[in-house]
């Protein structure tokens, strides 16, 4: 069973008991009573794994609300107590159980100014207004915005928005929260966005409040890797990622596998480092080495002072102040910061890299941005490498 693990020894002197304890405290909070999720072992026979549970549970069939086939991660969701969901643990077929937990999108909200981040990153120096780029533009490529929605009515979309998949019941097809909208518009808004001709598709995990559970974040991963492979598009996808949950002590393992899965499999995901000023090892999905991890910068090219640290971290871009797309009409803007802000440019970044330069792996595109990257321009790095994305236009 991934059982919950005091970490404070290996923390580092950095953290004061007090950060540690807050953090802690935020993680338990997240926790949603009486829901799991189930790992099944690998080679076992879903249809067979069902059955099992089924006659454990008194029933004579049962349909999880909840399931995934991620690559070799495979799984469902199980509502119950925590002595029911132990019986189910026990079961041969059964490799792993973890309580599903809230999590949160990534954003803090700023005052209004300019935006200035794809000046950035078409420039080998701060403080350009002029974003330079290759006519094909994202041109054949799709950008899955796994967030709370996206307003596809915008003018800055120029209607290159498909709704894909919601995890959410009770609400309608759209974002009712902005975050989505945001993140969608600056990967691949037509004024906002890096990519300006990728497609993007919806996929929907987060609520209006700006939080769900991790077991949406999980079924949306799913989702994606299904339709990239029916529809034959690895070598043209990248998946905007602008949400996780701190890793305190354990919980968020399978968080950690659908998104390693994915990349596994192919396809580029760009996940946000998070907002807290602490480890990036710390923070899920982030802390997986083969995704690509995204720290935030501000206009005078600083580590943006909440932006997530660290060895782990594989690129940075603009995430203080950054303009976009916005919910509550079709030209409707709103400028926020957070490292939500900086993953969409990278995700944006990829699909304007694979229309540009062809087909790559995720690992192999992660890795052409680092090679294309600013050096040692960001100051107060904190011990992660120091880069800052550059689409590598002459």
């Amino acid at each position: 069973m991934y059982r919950l693990l005091q970490l404070l020894g290996l923390l580092p002197a950095a953290f004061a008991a007090p950060h540690f304890s807050s953090l802690a405290r935020r993680q338990a909070s997240q926790l949603i009573s009486d829901k799991w999720l189930v790992k099944t072992k690998s080679g076992s026979d879903f249809s067979n794994v069902l059955a099992e549970v089924a006659d454990v549970l008194g029933l004579s069939e049962f349909k999880p609300e909840k399931e995934f086939h991620i690559g070799d991660l495979n799984g469902f969701t199980l509502a119950g107590s925590k002595q029911l969901a132990d019986s189910i643990l026990a079961l041969d077929s059964i490799e792993g159980l973890q309580q599903d937990q809230r999590v949160e999108v990534d954003a803090i909200v700023s005052q209004e100014n300019a935006p200035y981040g794809l000046g950035r990153i078409s420039s080998r120096t701060p403080g350009s207004s002029t974003y330079r780029f290759d006519d094909s533009a994202g041109s054949d490529t799709f950008v899955y915005v796994i967030d709370t929605g996206i307003n596809a009515e915008h003018i800055d979309f120029g209607g290159r928005v498909s709704f894909g998949f919601s995890a959410i019941a009770n609400e309608p097809n759209t974002d009712l929260n902005g975050h989505g909208t945001h993140c969608a518009g600056t990967a691949a808004g037509t004024q906002y966005g890096v990519a300006k001709n990728a497609s993007i598709v919806d996929v929907k995990v987060i609520d209006q409040t700006g939080g769900g559970p991790l077991s949406n974040i999980v079924v949306g991963l799913d989702w994606i890797l299904n339709d990239i492979t029916s529809k034959s598009r690895f070598g043209k996808s990248v998946v905007s990622m602008s949400l996780g949950a701190v890793t305190i002590f354990g919980g968020t393992n399978l968080l950690e596998e659908a998104a390693a899965a994915l990349v596994n499999a192919g396809v580029f995901v760009s996940v946000a480092a998070g907002n807290f000023n602490i480890p990036v090892e710390l923070m899920a999905p982030a802390n997986v080495p083969v995704v690509c991890s995204v720290g935030a910068t501000d206009a005078k090219d600083a580590r943006a002072g909440f932006s997530n640290y660290g060895a782990g971290i594989d690129i940075h871009a603009p995430g203080v102040d950054i303009q976009s797309a916005w919910i509550g009409g079709i030209d409707a803007t709103n400028t926020i910061s957070g490292t939500s802000m900086a993953a969409p440019h990278v995700a944006g970044l990829g699909a304007y890299l694979l229309a540009l330069e062809g087909d790559r792996s995720g690992s192999e595109l992660c890795n052409r941005i680092i090679d294309l990257s600013t050096k040692d321009v960001i100051t107060d790095v904190s011990g992660s490498p120091n880069r800052l994305a550059f689409n590598g236009v002459a």
